[in-house]
């Protein structure tokens, strides 16, 4: 078989690796070694990695421990094996560690009205920012997210609600112009989809109007008003209507809209 035109600078740069004793260990001083490459921009997205066999040889281990090692960073999204081309270095993606929020949310004993809390906590705190950095563009864009919200309510499509929803909270994040910050909070995106209850249906005009004043605080450039807003919108929530659901554990509501999330992620990517 032939080697991707960089197979061997790719395989140079692992040439370095020391896999320790053992398959377990040497599988996961290769994927260290892999990860470290790919966070230190040595390999960047895209670029194409040696076969098994290639990197077996130049490694000194069989291709069973490079395919493990593989499988551990195919996990946490930094390859993409892709049938027929071959092991790729994937794009930055936060799938792995929301996941991973998700789940020790669930481990942690958390009940939904923990995670709503910490929400408000750090929403409000975030909605004075976004007030001051939100360009118009920012602010049409969650214009358009409301009117899609709207419409969904409107037609009674849960899903379209979800993506909507999604993308509305999505924009205020974007309308931080903080790269950083926005790169820690997008993995938070699964946790506005599993603490936002399915609304019955003389709670959805409330819900609506209340993410209509966030907008109309943000488009104010109110940075006092927009933490109101965003605080009363969390705080409807605490309605006594809601305490059973507040009440539940995050792990069991998390397992059941398990479904509902992946409905909604697969009508979002079909735009």
């Amino acid at each position: 078989m032939t080697a991707p035109p960089d197979a061997a600078a790719v395989a140079s740069l692992l040439a370095s690796a020391r896999p320790g004793a053992g398959a377990r260990t040497r599988s996961a001083g290769i994927a260290h070694e892999i990860e470290e490459l790919i966070l230190r921009g040595d390999l960047q997205r895209g670029q194409r990695l040696p076969t098994e066999s290639e990197l077996g040889e130049v490694l000194g281990v069989s291709r069973s421990v490079v395919r493990d090692a593989v499988r551990m960073l195919a996990a946490r999204g930094l390859l993409e094996v892709r049938q027929g081309y071959g092991t790729v270095v994937a794009p930055p993606s936060d799938e792995a560690f929301g996941s991973a929020l998700v789940g020790l949310l669930m481990r942690s004993g958390a009940t939904m009205g923990d995670v709503i809390d910490a929400r408000t906590a750090l929403e409000t705190q975030l909605a004075p920012l976004i007030a001051a950095n939100a360009t118009d563009e920012d602010l049409e864009r969650m214009n358009v997210r409301l009117a899609d919200m709207a419409a969904a309510v409107a037609a009674g499509d849960d899903e379209a609600v979800d993506v909507a929803h999604l993308d509305f909270h999505r924009a205020m994040y974007d309308a931080l112009h903080r790269p950083a910050l926005e790169t820690l909070l997008r993995p938070m995106q699964r946790c506005i989809l599993l603490t936002s209850p399915l609304l019955k249906p003389d709670d959805r005009d409330g819900w609506l109007h209340a993410h209509g004043e966030i907008l109309v605080a943000l488009r104010r450039r109110d940075p006092a008003a927009a933490e109101a807003a965003v605080r009363a919108h969390f705080a409807d929530l605490g309605d006594p209507r809601y305490d059973a659901w507040r009440e539940r554990p995050f792990r069991e509501v998390a397992v059941l809209d398990a479904e509902r999330l992946r409905r909604a992620a697969e009508r979002e990517s079909r735009g």
